[in-house]
């Protein structure tokens, strides 16, 4: 266990080939998931027996909990001496922070549940399960303990909302969602060109992602521009599937 490595950061860890990463779906990755899955279902009830007091204090918590967090890892980047550029908020979990902000603090307009319900909450369980950061440490390391719990607040954020009743997806929320995710990526695509980095993985695929299947067959026939129509593409159905899935739960909004 080498505290050099608590601090490893992933281009440092790209940039000299070390060897400390781990698979997906190993054990290690599993118990990550485990233990995030426990955590929420120790929250999850506490926030429904909650007095409606109670629980506009646990999403506020929660919402302020991510933007603490974040500029926390924001500080950290800059005294170990990492790329800031490379861990700015425009990931779409990283936008996630000032939508999860908004929800919280401001819950009578209903847009943001939407796109918790759609794009962030969905978002952050794909990050859990399709981690990017898979060539860090998985315990000992403070970028892989940040990612692991900083998803996992999003996901619990959504499932103790969608179960209290408070998010209802509809399929006017999945196009808001999806034309919301189309102008996040706009800024995050021009930086993308700008530093080379991939935020929203727009400037190229995430390897052992569902992202791949626009790839194979868009980008492998038309290039980047083909990728990122199929990406598109891809999201949709995604959503749409989402909006099955919440039907059958009984999560729905259905017309009176």
């Amino acid at each position: 266990m080498s505290f050099e490595n608590f601090w490893l950061y992933t281009e440092k860890a790209l940039e000299e080939n070390y060897d400390v990463g781990f698979e997906l779906y190993s054990k290690g990755h599993l118990l990550w998931l485990l233990a995030l899955a426990i955590g929420a279902l120790i929250i999850i009830p506490v926030y429904l027996r909650g007095s409606h007091k109670k629980q506009e204090k646990m999403r506020k918590f929660f919402a302020a909990f991510l933007l603490v967090t974040e500029i926390i890892k924001d500080i950290i980047v800059v005294v170990i001496g990492a790329p800031i550029t490379a861990y700015l908020p425009l990931h779409l979990c990283g936008y996630a922070i000032f939508f999860l902000l908004i929800d919280a603090y401001f819950p009578k307009q209903k847009i943001t549940g939407q796109l918790v319900a759609y794009a962030f909450g969905p978002g952050a369980l794909a990050a859990l399960l399709f981690c990017s950061w898979t060539m860090l440490p998985l315990f000992w390391n403070f970028m892989t303990i940040h990612s692991f719990i900083f998803h996992g607040v999003i996901v619990t954020y959504l499932i103790m909302r969608l179960a209290n009743g408070e998010i209802r997806p509809d399929y006017k929320g999945l196009w808001i969602s999806v034309l919301t995710m189309a102008a996040l990526a706009v800024p995050a695509y021009l930086v993308d060109m700008k530093t080379g980095y991939n935020y929203m993985f727009i400037y190229e695929v995430q390897r052992n992602s569902p992202l791949e299947i626009a790839w194979e067959i868009f980008g492998t026939r038309f290039g980047k521009p083909g990728y990122m129509v199929g990406a598109v593409i891809l999201v949709t159905v995604i959503f749409h599937a989402l909006y099955l899935i919440y039907g059958i739960l009984g999560f729905r909004r259905r017309k009176k």
